[in-house]
């Protein structure tokens, strides 16, 4: 039997923003946010890659930091919606804002859905398996599976609710709605590719 290497890489890139607080009304000064593509993954027989492969891995991480920084620059842009790397808690009073609520909104689905796909991927395999190996508890096997994921999925989605409704809470007493300040001067080179 062969083994496998996994060799995996991201990319990051730093925006710098500030923001005037909503509730002390002071200014945050320069922050940054670091964002990160996706990992790329490159499976291989060997520990080492060779030149080919890395530079295959390399161009696979910078594919997917540009998508995510175009993602982000479109919904912060055009949408107001501002992605969680941008922390929104203020330096002077440490008080959240507004603006930081639309970006839990938007990953809110995301853990609850990875898990009814991994339920069903794998009862899938249970039940192929059992199917193949004539087994006669498959069915209960697959219920249970799929129960569990459920079961999962909907935890996963109330504690992200109960998260965005506590902050919710924080924001309300806001004196005034303001949004970031962005400066995507830095990373204009990755949002002209594509």
């Amino acid at each position: 039997m062969s083994t496998y290497y996994k060799h995996k890489r991201t990319e990051s890139a730093r925006v710098p923003y500030s923001f005037q607080c909503e509730q002390c009304m002071k200014g945050s000064g320069q922050l940054t946010a670091s964002i990160t593509g996706a990992e790329a993954i490159h499976s291989s027989n060997y520990q080492a890659l060779t030149m080919k492969e890395t530079e295959k891995l390399t161009v696979k991480a910078h594919k997917n930091l540009v998508k995510r920084m175009q993602e982000v620059y479109q919904d912060a842009t055009q949408k107001q919606i501002f992605a969680t790397e941008f922390s929104d808690t203020c330096p002077h009073c440490g008080k959240p804002q507004s603006w930081g609520l639309s970006g839990m909104k938007k990953n809110m689905w995301g853990t609850p859905i990875s898990y009814l796909i991994v339920g069903v991927i794998i009862s899938i395999i249970t039940y192929v398996y059992a199917v193949v190996e004539e087994e006669p508890w498959a069915v209960y096997a697959v219920c249970g599976i799929m129960g569990i994921a459920l079961l999962a999925a909907v935890g996963s989605l109330i504690v992200n609710l109960i998260k965005i409704s506590a902050k919710n809470k924080k924001v309300s007493t806001a004196l005034q709605k303001n949004v970031p300040v962005i400066d995507w001067g830095p990373v204009q080179n990755l949002l002209n590719e594509g």
